[in-house]
């Protein structure tokens, strides 16, 4: 077998074995989880539409005196909690599956920023900056 075959075959072989574990998380069982371990009780209200230039728009709804959030955007299913002065969301699929989750946090703009990754956020998560401003 020629180096760049054997290559080729190693590479599929290690797809094949990390890409279903990474999108095998799921909201009821690992995303809950997650979302249980942001759990202060809540100073804000995120019910609006929320753009970020990555992401587009996103409709976000909280209940009056809940900390749970539920919304959309750009094709995924969001839910997550208010913790604070910070929301902790999932993305996932419809068979909810977790695709990203982000923590963002208020700013004194009235912006919710920090960062979201692949799956379920870790220590060892690479994250990307998101920004999200409401719309008037």
């Amino acid at each position: 077998m020629s180096k760049a075959r054997f290559t080729l075959t190693l590479i599929v072989i290690v797809s094949a074995i990390l890409l279903p574990a990474a999108f095998s998380q799921k909201t009821d069982r690992e995303g809950k989880a997650w979302l249980d371990t942001c759990s202060a009780a809540s100073t804000l209200n995120v019910t609006g539409i929320w753009k970020d230039a990555k992401w587009g728009s996103m409709t976000l709804n909280q209940h009056a005196d809940s900390r749970q959030v539920i919304g959309s955007g750009d094709g995924w299913i969001i839910t997550g909690v208010a913790s604070g002065t910070s929301v902790c969301l999932l993305f996932s699929d419809n068979a909810g599956r977790v695709a990203y989750s982000a923590k963002l946090t208020i700013d004194d703009s009235g912006a919710l920023t920090g960062s979201y990754g692949k799956g379920i956020l870790s220590d060892k998560s690479k994250t990307t900056s998101m920004r999200l401003v409401k719309s008037k």
